[in-house]
């Protein structure tokens, strides 16, 4: 077994295996250097560009000397460039890929670079495969933010094809016991989800509910608490996704081709194969992108007898038309269609398969995205999206659902069936000007309008508790008869923000936002500012930061809760006779209700040791007031709902990154945490798959608290064209809390102890590969190295005589990754 100072010594080796290998380059690097400034432009010099990822290469290899990202008055700094001949490349969607002419960098000198590009969707032929981008490197150029590239899907050992998969390797990120996101500390309702501008949370429980082919992603950026006022209805995060669009040659492609195996051959763990498409329907004016991605995942419970498994089953697509209407005026389609069948989706060591839910969803979104410049420095973007889906949660077992010491048994209480439609229209003006006060201002205006409609059906069965002789502790009965719920309504909200360039090295932002909350009837505000300032010269040394009022947004089930059927709860003696009299709980409001809000600040410190290594320090605190908090009353005979929970959070984060090439780089984070809430959250017991026992509210650790997390990730070039590329997890184990055989807590909740801590090595190991005039990449992903570690279960229960002890490991396993290039 390899003990913890061995994957600590195999963390630091990891780490310094590609600086090693550059050293002496380092020494040898000349003192007299030269500088390169250049400005990103559009619309002939007029309109500049923030956000532009930019790129420097030499000529006339063309290999990237460094990369970053454009600030508000779309300007970069390269400094310590060594004295030759050179190009800036800049591309992004919706804009066209531009090259500079070849310029020189003389010692001591400052090359001037000025680059104009044009609002189209024509893409270069030849994609060059790269690195993602930095996690200090941000698309806000104020604003804390982590953006990775989805190209990592191709390379990165991941234990799926899409964004959920993806997210987990920035360091605020992490997966709860039931597998879904908690970004910085926050519950995964308190999040906001973005393709382009539109919305694809469920407006009926606040979740993430869509799925995107893992090919159809550019990136995956996360902003923890954005100044542009144009973000909203979020109090932890938000998760922008930017979908690729057509090219201007057509292209075919797979990936995903072989599966994934149990252990080493075993059998078919995992297998995503995917199909794409993308080309133009009229060159340089309608181009076509079409994904496909078909999914089937199983993840076994080791611990229990066979070793079931919950599986997964998904179709994705996604179609997007890009058209060029002029050169100042675009329009994109797209249209994401995403079922899914969960089969024993909350299956695990003491919930077998017979006591869990399967989850049904279907359903598409579609949407308009039009960009029309009106004048040089104007321009008006429109977004219309609409979404309908359905969500069926049911289970084939009617048998009542049974709590014991050593695990549950019978049917899962409850099944729900759900539909949801949605439609967003989002409107914006951004304006660009350098004749206002001092600097230059970036304004952007705009109206956020969406209007949901939630309809379902719920039917909850009897639960059952007993103690370990099997005698009847608690009975909880819901009357034995469906309800309905139905709740629609019309979200509004109107923003203003200006990013103030005010000299080369200071930016301000400032935002002002006010929503109007459809759930509980309340008009929000939410002001925010934040400050970027160049400490150190040519971008060396920058700190930023700033503070906000961020309000989320209020889930329709929120407004259901009096729909949903009341409960009579009896306990019974060891002679199972009645202790207490049947009491029925009925939903009730305590209002007034209020919106969850958050007052979150932050400060960062980002430095760059000459052109291979970046330095990320930042701090960030969270402040959250009025969370929707449910609490039973046995004496007043009510379930009570409130929006009177508080939260706070707090983070520490280190970031070393260090790049030397494409095919050398590694990122080490760490990151120190702490997040406490109320922890009767509304969404555990009326969200997509419920808890039947409710017991007192308490304000203590959250269920997914990480003190520590240590995460490497990258690649390592080695001989013979192979790419090596780790994962390397060593974090905390998740808090627990300890309950008696009334299922009542004993002791302060999520504090009797934690899981095991999670340490985890997963690598994988391609290279390119060509048979005739065929090319492609291929290799293998190892998962787990470590073997059976990082326990997901524990014996919670104080009469069970495996109290404390932990089940469930994360197994070893082995895919080939097969994936077409061009």
């Amino acid at each position: 077994m390899i003990n913890g100072a061995t994957r600590l010594g195999l963390t630091c080796l990891l780490s310094l295996s590609a600086v090693a290998a550059d050293a002496a380059p380092i020494q040898d690097q000349q003192v007299t250097t030269g500088r390169v400034v250049a400005t990103i432009t559009a619309l002939e010099g007029t309109v500049h560009l923030p956000g532009m990822p930019v790129e420097l290469r030499d000529d006339p290899a063309r290999m990237v000397i460094a990369k970053t990202i454009t600030d508000g008055a779309g300007q970069v700094s390269f400094p310590d460039i060594p004295p030759g001949r050179y190009i800036i490349s800049v591309t992004r969607p919706g804009f066209e890929s531009r090259e500079s002419p070849v310029f020189s960098v003389n010692a001591g000198e400052t090359a001037q670079v000025l680059l104009d590009t044009r609002l189209t969707f024509v893409q270069p032929e030849v994609q060059v495969r790269g690195q993602a981008p930095s996690a200090t490197d941000s698309v806000q150029p104020v604003s804390t933010s982590d953006m990775l590239a989805g190209r990592i899907l191709e390379s990165a050992p991941l234990e799926g094809d899409d964004f959920r998969s993806l997210l987990p390797l920035l360091p605020s990120v992490v997966r709860d016991a039931n597998g879904r996101l908690r970004i910085r500390g926050g519950h995964p309702t308190q999040s906001a989800l973005l393709v382009s501008s539109a919305s694809v949370n469920d407006p009926s429980t606040g979740d993430f509910d869509i799925d995107l082919p893992g090919q159809s992603i550019e990136s995956v950026e996360v902003l923890a608490n954005p100044f542009a006022a144009e973000y909203g209805r979020f109090t932890a995060s938000v998760t922008q996704i930017r979908t690729r669009s057509g090219t201007n040659e057509w292209d075919v492609s797979t990936g995903n081709l072989l599966p994934r195996f149990k252990g080493f051959f075993q059998g078919i763990r995992n297998f995503e194969p995917r199909f794409s498409i993308r080309g133009p329907l009229r060159r340089d004016r309608v181009f076509l992108a079409q994904d496909v991605q078909f999914r089937y995942a199983a993840t076994p419970v080791k611990s229990l007898p066979g070793e079931p498994e919950t599986d997964l089953r998904s179709f994705d697509s996604f179609t997007r038309i890009d058209t060029v209407l002029s050169p100042r005026h675009l329009l994109s389609g797209g249209l994401i269609m995403f079922p899914r069948e969960f089969r024993q989706v909350t299956m695990n060591t003491f919930r077998p398969g017979e006591a869990t839910p399967d989850f049904n969803q279907s359903g598409f979104t579609a949407g308009l995205v039009d960009r029309f410049a009106i004048w040089t420095n104007l321009v008006l973007e429109s977004t219309l999206n609409f979404r309908r889906f359905e969500i069926d949660v049911n289970t084939k077992n009617l048998h009542p659902m049974i709590y014991q010491p050593e695990g549950q048994r019978g049917g899962f209480f409850n099944d729900q069936d759900r539909d949801v439609t949605s439609l967003q229209w989002v409107q914006a003006l951004t304006l660009s000007r350098d004749d206002l006060y001092r600097g230059e201002h970036v304004f952007k205006f705009g109206i956020d309008l969406q209007s949901s409609d939630y309809g379902g059906e719920s039917l909850s069965r009897p639960v059952e508790i007993r103690r370990n002789d099997g005698s009847l502790a608690e009975l909880i009965d819901f009357g034995g008869q469906a309800t309905t719920q139905s709740v629609s309504g019309t979200e509004f909200g109107v923003f203003a923000q200006d990013r103030w360039r005010f000299n080369s090295r200071l930016t301000f932002e400032f935002g002002l936002r006010l929503d109007r909350d459809v759930v509980v009837e309340n008009v929000n505000w939410s002001p925010r500012a934040g400050a970027a300032f160049s400490v150190l010269p040519e971008g060396r040394g920058i700190i930023r930061g700033g503070f906000g009022k961020f309000v989320q947004r209020t889930p329709l089930n929120i407004g259901a809760f009096t729909q949903f059927a009341p409960r009579t709860v009896t306990r019974f003696g060891l002679d199972s006779l009645p202790v207490t009299e049947p009491v029925t709980l009925r939903s009730t409001v305590i209002g007034p209700l209020k919106s969850p809000e958050a007052y979150v600040g932050n400060v960062e410190w980002d430095q760059r040791f000459g052109r291979k290594v970046l330095l990320k320090l930042a701090f960030l605190q969270r402040k959250g007031s009025h969370d929707y908090v449910v609490s039973p009353d046995v004496a007043a005979g009510a379930l009570y709902l409130s929006s009177t929970g508080p939260s706070s959070y707090r983070e520490l984060e280190t970031t070393v990154r260090y790049v030397a090439s494409e095919r050398r780089d590694l990122t080490l984070s760490y990151v120190w945490s702490k997040g406490t809430a109320d922890l009767n959250n509304y969404d555990q017991f009326f969200g997509n798959f419920r808890n039947p026992i409710i017991r007192a509210n308490e304000n203590n650790l959250t269920s997914t608290d990480v003190p520590h997390r240590l995460l490497l990730r990258g690649m390592i070039g080695l001989p013979w064209q192979l790419d090596l590329s780790p994962v390397l997890e060593l974090r905390s184990g998740f808090p627990w809390s300890a309950v008696d055989e009334f299922q009542d807590f004993v002791g302060p909740r999520n504090r009797a102890g934690r899981l095991p801590a999670v340490q985890t090595l997963d690598f994988s190991l391609v290279r390119p590969w060509r048979f005739k005039k065929y090319r492609f990449r291929a290799g293998i992903r190892v998962y787990n190295v470590f073997g059976d570690t990082a326990e997901r279960d524990v014996q919670n229960n104080v009469t069970s005589p495996f109290f404390g002890q932990a089940f469930n490991p994360v197994e070893r396993s082995i895919g080939i990754t097969f994936s077409s290039a061009k």
